[in-house]
């Protein structure tokens, strides 16, 4: 029995187990009955760690995607096309880079770049301790990039780091947010691997002794290989078994899985839930065909308002996702103004790290990552286990459009308030994003809301405030510390 048939005979087994408790079927209507866990909406911010051997290829050429882009000798489409002629702008700076480094792609294949990637310096132990520090609550490695790499011990792929590397992150960062208290994820983002490869096709990737890296030579949008198919879903099977992932977070390549192939695993990873008596997740990009049951994810992106449903975004600290000399033009303001933001209109943050090729993480991304802690640890009790109020926003600032890729940083005023709620709806949180000079005014707070305290998180003393005809209005001391935002806690006499 070959390993991949055993990975998938034993998820088979640990899956059989849920035969009586079988919940959910592979049909829409089925799966959009799985409700968002609790954990999720309480948890507000995660982190994850974009680190596979492609971290080596970014610190190289500047490209996140440099396993696709170093066999691009000319200009390709991100769907696995090539340009027509009047479009071709020739060969990509990753290509160029590459041939110069390590010599023809036919003879040093992405292959073989996988082979220098032997990290030294991981130490699952720091990092856990460190997403502790900045005050997550759920967080996890990306587990498999689109470059086929898996970051774990796996029996499906001989591509993984136990076998090329000697290390299983996996297994260690599971074992260490756990210890902390945070939620495990995982991030999966293979399915665009069909579409990957193909412009290796004219080099190294036409070499059927590593099919099972590149797939066989096939264009972007042929449908799924079998030999696809069985990898797809065996990376997830095996993955859940050995490491039970809280979230199993799904990038955009979704688009071009078909249902009758991912029904039947969300079926199967949500009935493992219920079996095991475990609150799951699974995500969907807003731009991909949604996936029922699952939560909403926007790409470095946000919404204008309030959603109904707990939904994510996903962002980076720095430019790019892997490490790279790029600089950041975000700082921790940045960050703590959106969290804010995206909390007030019932969203979770999953912020990016990206470690060097060596497992370190970069000093500049460590210190943003303790002061966003420190003001978690001060204003916490207004971002964790809260819930939308009556309203999200108030304030000059806003989006100019909803959805993924925001690239502008909003710069945020002191007349710019964010709302949440506890949920038992006895007290409101005014958070405002930059420091109040004199009388600050709470507009969306009135007479009708009965304010029976205001206090401010991490100072001491009393207020003074009084509610008018105008809204709440509050007198912002001066000896008062400085912080990235405020937080303003509102008792009230008979809740909301």
């Amino acid at each position: 029995m070959n390993k991949l048939k055993f990975s998938i005979l034993s998820v088979a087994l640990l899956f059989g187990l849920q035969t009586a408790k079988a919940q959910f079927q592979a049909t829409y209507k089925s799966l959009d009955t799985h409700q968002m866990p609790e954990w999720f909406q309480d948890a507000k911010f995660g982190i994850y760690t974009h680190w596979t051997p492609t971290t080596v290829g970014n610190e190289l050429a500047g490209v996140g995607w440099y396993p696709y882009y170093m066999y691009a000798d000319r200009s390709w489409d991100r769907t696995g096309q090539p340009m027509p002629d009047s479009l071709n702008k020739g060969a990509h700076w990753a290509y160029n880079v590459h041939k110069e480094k390590f010599g023809d792609q036919k003879e040093f294949g992405w292959k073989d770049v996988i082979k220098t990637f032997q990290p030294k310096s991981f130490d699952a132990a720091a990092w856990a301790e460190l997403f502790q520090e900045a005050g997550a609550r759920f967080a996890g490695p990306v587990a498999i990039h689109h470059d086929g790499y898996a970051m774990w011990n796996s029996d499906v792929t001989r591509w993984n780091a136990i076998n090329m590397a000697g290390i299983d992150p996996s297994a260690e960062l599971e074992k260490e947010i756990r210890k902390r208290g945070m939620k495990y994820i995982a991030s999966f983002h293979h399915s665009h691997t069909w579409r990957y490869f193909v412009p290796s096709y004219q080099y190294d990737g036409a070499n059927p002794a590593f099919e099972d890296l590149y797939f066989k030579p096939h264009k972007g949008d042929d449908p799924l290989s079998p030999q696809f198919r069985k990898w797809w879903r065996g990376l997830l099977d095996e993955y859940i078994t050995k490491y039970n992932p809280d979230m199993v977070w799904l990038d955009m390549g979704t688009r071009i899985i078909p249902n009758d192939l991912m029904y039947p695993f969300l079926a199967d990873y949500y009935n493992y839930g219920v079996a095991n008596n475990k609150e799951v997740a699974t995500t969907v990009k807003n731009y991909s065909p949604y996936l029922p049951g699952a939560i909403v994810d926007y790409e470095k992106g946000r919404v204008k308002d309030v959603q109904e449903k707990a939904w994510l975004t996903d962002d980076t600290m720095t430019p790019a996702w892997f490490h790279s000399s790029r600089k950041s033009t975000k700082d921790a303001n940045d960050i703590i103004d959106a969290l804010v933001d995206i909390v007030s209109k019932n969203g979770c943050l999953l912020l990016n790290v990206g470690p060097d090729s060596d497992g370190n993480i970069p000093e500049n991304e460590k210190e943003m990552l303790k002061q966003i802690g420190a003001w978690l640890k001060v204003n916490g009790e207004g971002i964790y286990n809260t819930r939308p109020w009556k309203i999200a926003a108030e304030g000059p600032t806003v989006l100019e459009k909803e959805g993924s890729f925001i690239k502008k940083n909003l710069a945020y005023t002191s007349k710019d308030i964010r709302y949440t709620r506890t949920k038992d709806e006895k007290v409101v949180f005014g958070i405002v994003l930059d420091r109040p000079q004199g009388k600050l005014l709470l507009k969306s707070v009135s007479k009708k809301d009965k304010v029976k305290e205001v206090f401010l998180l991490g100072y001491g003393g009393s207020l003074k405030w009084e509610q008018t005809k105008n809204g709440l209005e509050i007198e912002m001391p001066e000896e008062v510390a400085e912080a990235f935002a405020y937080t303003f806690k509102l008792s009230l006499k008979k809740g909301i």
